[in-house]
């Protein structure tokens, strides 16, 4: 069963401290997922769980703490995936496809988090971009060192910027998420992704220009 699938209260019982902010957590991310972030708040969030407003209170004493909680495992799930699949001892753009495909199998399997993670990428209030831009600033520091390790073993052309580069594909795994929620075919979404690879690490060429000479295989 994915992770994110559909919450359902079921027969009321006790929970241990631990569990229940846990289930109240992932409610409230299937709430903000449904709703966005200016708009639900801890009733809704009470009635979506099976509980008393006051119990949604005591685990998130104010919003703001209910909100910051959402970011903070948002931003923990993407975070730790890129650490995961960025430790891998493998050329550049291999890492950089396993991202994207790992990615890619995410926003079927934790919905929430991805309906979420665009939300937070358009919230310019002062409460949420600020922390965005430091969830952003992360991820693009994880793709500059895979990257920067592909310079080094000559994978990587000397020409690419890397944090550029890093921006670039940040921004187009934003588009190819927007597509495959609405409903896009995955194939198509797969593909372009591997494009922005390709574009991001200086592989695609102007009509006619020659082709640039692969590193020679180690013996």
């Amino acid at each position: 069963m994915a992770a994110d699938s559909q919450l359902s209260a079921g027969p009321r019982r006790r929970l241990p401290p631990e569990e229940r902010r846990a289930q109240l957590l992932q409610t409230a991310m299937a709430v903000f997922a449904r709703r966005g972030f200016g708009r639900a708040g801890h009733a809704e969030i009470a009635e979506a769980a099976g509980v008393a407003v006051s119990t949604v209170f005591l685990y998130f004493k104010t919003r703001e703490a209910l909100v910051d909680a959402v970011l903070a495992e948002v931003g923990r799930f993407y975070l730790d995936l890129a650490l995961r699949v960025h430790q891998q001892e493998k050329p550049c753009r291999e890492i950089l496809v396993d991202h994207r495909l790992a990615f890619h199998e995410s926003l079927d399997s934790h919905p929430y988090h991805a309906r979420l993670a665009l939300d937070w990428s358009t919230a310019l209030r002062e409460e949420l971009w600020p922390r965005y831009i430091e969830f952003t600033d992360q991820l693009v520091a994880n793709h500059v060192r895979t990257i920067l390790r592909g310079q080094a073993e000559g994978d990587v052309a000397s020409s690419v910027d890397p944090e550029t580069s890093a921006r670039m594909l940040i921004a187009s795994a934003q588009m190819t998420a927007q597509q495959r929620l609405a409903g896009a075919d995955p194939a198509m979404a797969d593909r372009m992704a591997l494009l922005f690879i390709d574009a991001a690490l200086g592989r695609v060429l102007p009509a006619g220009a020659p082709a640039p000479r692969e590193k020679a295989a180690q013996g």
